[in-house]
């Protein structure tokens, strides 16, 4: 074996005196090594069966054969070199002309390493700092609408012309769905093809998001890179662009480690493959894969590891921060329930908006690329995959969405407003919860795929984003990056440490403390549908907020909890508001001095305490009348934790 120098021991092909060395893995009776000029084949060479070790094979090539094209031939079935770092061909996404046709490697070793220092120092963005974007490399800017050249479009170049448009509206995070070599072509026939799917791909179906196990996983994908340039540097002039602008990139990878197709090695091995040579900040692990090897990789320390769920109490860096993260549906389907007004979710949104675990970071989001848009949820009852050409059969049937009163698109006005308003409920819960926020590419516009829950097969504008929609729907992009620099500015918001509902510096007030309609008495029966949260800011050197949620279809009356003494709530947001998207402007926001709020229904406000002198009369009278019940009830919040889960 040879060590490369990328973090382990590795297959491929290696420069040496007079000539190269070929290791491969292979479980046959004989291996070859085909060799290519253009695309005719001049030689056929075996393996020699002596210098095969186990499953592994060696053989050794003279100088000469460094001008060729070279792939692998096992029991009649030739395939690429999966440790190739490079490949010809495949540069058109989706292509008919010469689909199937193995893609063959240069004469290029792997051995070659790419220097850090050739790139920006990466972030280091601690995940209650993190908002996290993630996009399909090819759908974020194929669409003409993107503004951008034909050829930038759909490539690693056309994520950095965006890079600008990203950071204005608060990204500092971006995941990109698999950017390495995949097939995307599958010739399966399913039936019945939609016209436009038989138009596409007339011989199958399109693999867009790229999750696939016979992944080439050592080389950037050809087609999501300008014409003409090199994989590779498109790729690190991508990784260069986002570290510059102060961001880190993180990655989607689809191992199949349960089904015996990935050793835990090699999965181990393509995650510090990529973090050496290119510099990236992070993977997101989907699939199956060795978690325990991983987080003990040490070349994997101080490394962004996402996975669906990691098991125990994992340890802290050296330098106390959280590296590895719990990314799932969770915090999506319970919200969604929650905000459609289903009963007995108070609980669950409870521990939702609290959620920061003290070992692992928390990935929340409300839409993902595996289900249905932001704005479908609250446009479509159920799913609508039939041009996925399976009859409707794929995608998940239960999508926690609601209609508002129409399916698909309407032109009810009534129903639009409601739309917009469901849109400000889930961005106000997504942002001002603990976790860290995620967002689906063209959520903050408003993008949908038209009920279309299971769009891993379209390569067209059912994924791709519709620019266009930027001005149409500019409300919901401006109301959702008003609360993303909100969020920043306020670090009561996304705390270090997960709160305890307790006084736990003996403040006179718990750090966060849950509320009904009446203050310090949360409401847990199973019809309840209104939640008060207050986020006291003497723990954040910020200040107190006070959020008010009411999911029911009826308007409900909230009195409010006392806030700190010498200020008054202050209504900052308010969802069901349509001029200036809700949101009252610094130094205009109404004061609320009698203790309570009245909110309408399906609603969300968010207070803020403000300096205010003198209290009003009106407010000293009733504030009398309840002072003593309300002390009593907030002393027990103090000396007894809440419970969470009803």
């Amino acid at each position: 074996m040879y060590f490369d120098g990328e973090g382990g021991k590795m297959l491929g092909l290696r420069k040496v005196q007079g000539g190269y060395v070929f290791l491969a893995a292979a479980r046959t009776e004989q291996l070859y090594l085909n060799l290519y000029r253009g695309k005719r084949r001049v030689s056929r060479l075996p393996f020699p069966q002596e210098e095969r070790i186990g499953d592994v094979w060696r053989l050794f090539l003279p100088e000469r054969y460094r001008t060729l094209l070279y792939c692998l031939e096992a029991d009649g079935r030739e395939f690429s070199d999966p440790e190739g770092r490079d490949f010809l061909g495949g540069t058109r996404f989706g292509e008919l002309r010469g689909a199937g046709e193995v893609l063959k490697s240069p004469f290029r070793e792997n051995a070659e390493l790419f220097e850090a220092k050739a790139l920006p120092l990466r972030p280091g963005i601690p995940y209650r700092d993190c908002i996290v974007y993630r996009l399909h490399v090819r759908g974020f800017t194929k669409h003409s609408s993107s503004g951008l050249p034909a050829a930038k479009r759909g490539s690693f170049s056309g994520i950095i012309e965006k890079l600008p448009y990203l950071k204005e509206l608060g990204v500092n995070v971006l995941e990109l769905m698999p950017p390495y070599e995949f097939q995307e072509l599958m010739f399966e026939r399913f039936e019945p093809l939609s016209p436009k799917a038989r138009e596409r791909c007339p011989d199958g179906r399109i693999n867009y998001w790229g999750f696939t196990e016979d992944a080439l996983y050592y080389s950037p994908k050809h087609s999501f890179t300008q014409s003409g340039q090199d994989p590779s540097e498109s790729f690190r002039a991508l990784v260069r662009a986002v570290h510059e602008q102060g961001m880190e990139l993180v990655l989607d990878f689809y191992f199949n480690y349960d089904g015996g197709r990935e050793l835990p090695e090699r999965i181990s091995e393509v995650l510090r493959f990529w973090r050496v040579r290119y510099q990236i900040d992070g993977a997101h692990i989907i699939g199956t894969a060795p978690l325990e090897l991983l987080r003990r990789d040490p070349f994997l320390s101080r490394f962004k590891l996402w996975a669906e769920h990691w098991e125990g109490t994992l340890p802290r860096s050296s330098d106390g921060e959280k590296y590895l993260a719990d990314y799932n549906d969770g915090f999506q389907t319970e919200i969604r329930c929650a905000l459609k007004g289903d009963e007995s979710m108070v609980g669950s949104l409870m521990e939702r908006i609290r959620k920061n675990p003290s070992d692992r970071g928390e990935i929340q989001y409300l839409s993902n690329v595996t289900g249905l848009s932001l704005m479908d949820c609250f446009s479509y009852d159920r799913k609508h995959n039939e041009e996925n050409g399976e009859r409707g059969a794929d995608g998940c049937e239960q999508n926690y969405s609601w209609n508002c009163g129409e399916e698909g698109p309407s032109r009810r006005k009534s129903v639009r407003l409601l739309r917009k308003k469901m849109f400000r409920n889930a961005c106000l819960l997504l942002f001002l919860a603990q976790g860290t926020p995620l967002i689906q590419a063209g959520d903050e516009f408003g993008a949908s795929r038209r009920g279309n829950n299971n769009a891993w097969c379209q390569d067209n504008e059912l994924n791709w984003l519709d620019w266009r929609l930027l001005k149409k729907n500019r409300d919901l992009y401006e109301f959702m990056k008003y609360l993303i620099h909100f969020r920043r500015e306020h670090p009561v918001f996304h705390q270090k440490e997960e709160l305890t509902l307790l006084d736990s510096r003996g403040l006179g007030i718990p750090d966060l403390s849950f509320h009904g309609e009446s203050a310090w008495q949360p409401d847990r029966e199973p019809y309840r549908r209104q939640l008060g949260v207050m986020f006291s800011g003497l723990y954040a050197e910020d200040e107190t907020f006070l959020l008010l949620c009411n999911f029911h279809w009826e308007e409900h009356r909230f009195l409010l909890p006392h806030p700190p003494a010498g200020t008054n709530w202050a209504m900052v947001i308010d969802s069901c508001r349509e001029e200036q998207n809700g949101i009252y402007p610094k130094g205009e926001h109404p004061l609320l001095p009698d203790g309570e709020k009245k909110l309408l229904p399906r609603s969300i406000v968010l207070l803020q305490a403000e300096g205010c002198g003198e209290i009003p009369k009106k407010r000293r009278r009733r504030s009398g009348q309840r002072r003593k019940k309300s002390s009593e009830a907030g002393q027990r919040a103090v000396q007894e934790k809440q419970e969470v889960l009803p």
